[in-house]
């Protein structure tokens, strides 16, 4: 299992460069043109294969996960055992191209239009900078900045970590992303003393894809609120005012988590009713509010993975194979654009289909194991 699972993490970086934008020459080198071409070739030009890879590699990354976590008690995913095959594989996806998305290059834009041109970015578009040789690579360079000032000063890490130069500041975006995931999975250790807990997130295939491989900024948001929970319920000054502050923190990287504060005022409300709870009113901001502005984007799961990470999974056995569910069913929507090439024609409605069906066909599982036990 172990080496299925590293072999198929590589098999993504490797398959991941066929994707570079063709505007963006990340290298000269021959080896690299050499690598490259065949990957270009099969991304942009026979792309029913391409997308059948991609859902076969999908496929196993999930195998994967599922038998991880249903047999997380076993001796053979002990830390030990474990651990060293997670860290090799957060490494090989630091290095992957950002396959799956642009919003990572929307990053880079956005932190230079802030940073480097010391421009307002809430005011200036990037597509208003003269001669920029990012906007030949970017998307959405005709908005100003979509997200939080929070993030905007995170950004001036990577930004300054890649001196400069486009592939490293790519690898320094997706290497913070790798230091906040492995800050997320500290924390549901430290909240749940549950090494099944810890099992459900990190192996997780849209946690991987979307956060180490596309880069996607979701987890610090995510991060920072559910630090505010747990600070939230201990006792001291120090703590209540650390615990308010992370949650603006978390607001102010994306909006999504503003409506857990008013749960933080229910008295009385247990660590696990807490987590129930914003799970429920994240799906709800998920699955009714987020279509009105766009899509269900894959990597907005992680909100609702991040939340049921800290759930007793027998418990609560339901939702956190629901979570499951819906995370190989988001992976999903990127195979249309995958064999198409565009977004529209019946890309909305395959996306809408690819969706739903694994959904229901899990809604009918529970439905009859629940008529059964009856």
């Amino acid at each position: 299992m172990k080496f299925i699972f590293i072999l198929t993490l590589i098999t993504f970086t490797v398959v991941s460069f066929g994707f570079v934008d063709p505007n963006l020459t990340l290298s000269t080198h021959a080896l690299y043109k050499v690598v490259h071409a065949p990957l270009f070739q099969l991304v942009y030009y026979h792309r029913p294969y391409m997308t059948g890879l991609f859902l076969f590699l999908l496929t196993v990354l999930f195998f994967c996960y599922v038998y991880v976590f249903k047999y997380a008690d076993r001796v053979s995913f002990s830390k030990k055992r474990v651990i060293p095959t997670l860290v090799i594989g957060v490494v090989v996806l630091i290095f992957s191209y950002p396959a799956f998305s642009y919003d990572l290059f929307n990053y880079m834009t956005t932190s230079k239009v802030a940073f480097t041109y010391q421009e307002n970015p809430y005011l200036i578009m990037p597509i208003e900078l003269a001669n920029e040789p990012y906007l030949a690579f970017t998307r959405a360079a005709n908005k100003v900045a979509l997200y939080g000032p929070v993030w905007i000063l995170i950004t001036v890490i990577p930004h300054v970590a890649g001196f400069g130069n486009i592939w490293g500041t790519i690898i320094a975006f997706k290497a913070l992303n790798a230091i906040v995931y492995v800050a997320f999975v500290f924390l549901i250790y430290q909240m749940t003393k549950s090494w099944k807990n810890v099992l459900f997130f990190a192996f997780n295939p849209l946690i991987l894809i979307e956060v180490l491989i596309s880069g996607h900024n979701d987890i610090y948001m995510m991060l920072f609120a559910v630090l505010g929970i747990f600070l939230w319920e201990k006792k001291g000054v120090e703590n209540t005012i650390g615990s308010v502050a992370s949650f603006l923190a978390s607001f102010f990287i994306k909006g999504a988590t503003v409506v857990l504060l008013p749960i933080l005022f229910v008295k009385k409300l247990s660590q696990e009713r807490f987590i129930v709870w914003g799970y429920g009113l994240l799906a709800f901001v998920f699955f009714f509010l987020t279509p009105l502005r766009e899509e269900l984007y894959p990597w907005y799961a992680v909100w609702l993975i991040g939340m049921a990470s800290f759930l007793d999974s027998k418990k609560h056995s339901v939702l956190i194979w629901f979570t499951i569910v819906l995370s190989f069913a988001l992976e999903l929507r990127h195979l249309p654009y995958m064999w198409m090439g565009y977004y529209e024609g019946p890309g909305p409605l395959l996306r809408i289909l690819l969706t739903v069906i694994p959904i229901g066909v899990y809604g009918i599982y529970i439905g009859i194991r629940y008529i059964t036990k009856k």
